[in-house]
């Protein structure tokens, strides 16, 4: 029976981070990963940072390896882009040890997450983890988004937005479905003040997720991309895997 790859969606608001994420995970992971980036509204910058990171060898196809979603926010679309997408990675890519997904800013994870519960998709692949990222500055300031105003606008350009969901409750949504947060910019804040953001953050969270800073978007590959079983938090942050028996809601 052909192995399931393992998917790791990663969300997040404009601006929170998630491109600098997947830069580093796809230079120091040692892996062979495919991308899905649905940052329709800079959709060009997305794709040509993760493009020109270095992940794939240039004998290679690289539209076997990322994907550019821009005809709206995923979760609204997810029927006519995501599977068409998904069997064109898994057709073209049965040697992919995974697969990540940076989601739209203004995206509802569970459509995504169920998405890959339907028959066609979960017979290929499994969900490995969310990761959601958060601007760790902007929170200590009072607010889940840096830059209002480019939200609104990325809101108003994607017409097939089909969801008017407050900042407030999308910030909610995509905490509540994390496996993993990781609080961006944290070098540039006091250890006071990340405590004061985790605090903050740390009743929209399930219990079994974990809470962690980062910088310009380094971190172990494997506390992002090697979730297994029975594992916990190691000291110092060195390993993040634990049983994933759980829902994403």
């Amino acid at each position: 029976m052909p192995k399931r790859i393992p998917v790791t969606v990663v969300t997040g608001f404009l601006g929170a981070g998630k491109t600098t994420l997947l830069r580093s995970l796809l230079k120091t992971s040692e892996r062979r990963l495919a991308v899905i980036v649905n940052e329709f509204g800079d959709i060009g910058l997305d794709g040509d940072l993760i493009r020109t990171c270095g992940f794939c060898s240039e004998e290679e196809d690289l539209s076997e390896r990322l994907v550019e979603l821009n005809n709206g926010c995923l979760c609204c679309t997810v029927q006519d882009d995501f599977l068409p997408t998904m069997d064109h990675l898994l057709f073209k890519k049965s040697d992919l040890d995974g697969i990540l997904i940076e989601t739209s800013g203004l995206a509802l994870p569970r459509p995504l997450l169920d998405a890959l519960n339907w028959p066609e998709i979960r017979s290929k692949v499994y969900l490995n983890a969310v990761v959601t990222v958060v601007d760790g500055i902007a929170l200590s300031l009072g607010s889940p988004v840096s830059d209002l105003f480019a939200i609104e606008k990325q809101r108003e350009a994607d017409k097939n937005l089909d969801h008017l969901t407050p900042i407030n409750d999308l910030f909610a949504n995509q905490l509540r479905s994390a496996d993993l947060v990781l609080i961006t910019r944290s070098d540039l804040l006091s250890k006071s003040i990340i405590d004061k953001v985790k605090a903050e953050i740390s009743h929209l969270v399930k219990n079994s997720s974990y809470i962690l800073p980062v910088s310009k978007g380094i971190i172990n590959p494997d506390l992002v991309l090697g979730f297994k079983h029975n594992d916990c938090l190691g000291e110092n942050n060195t390993l993040l895997i634990h049983d994933h028996d759980h829902d994403h809601d």
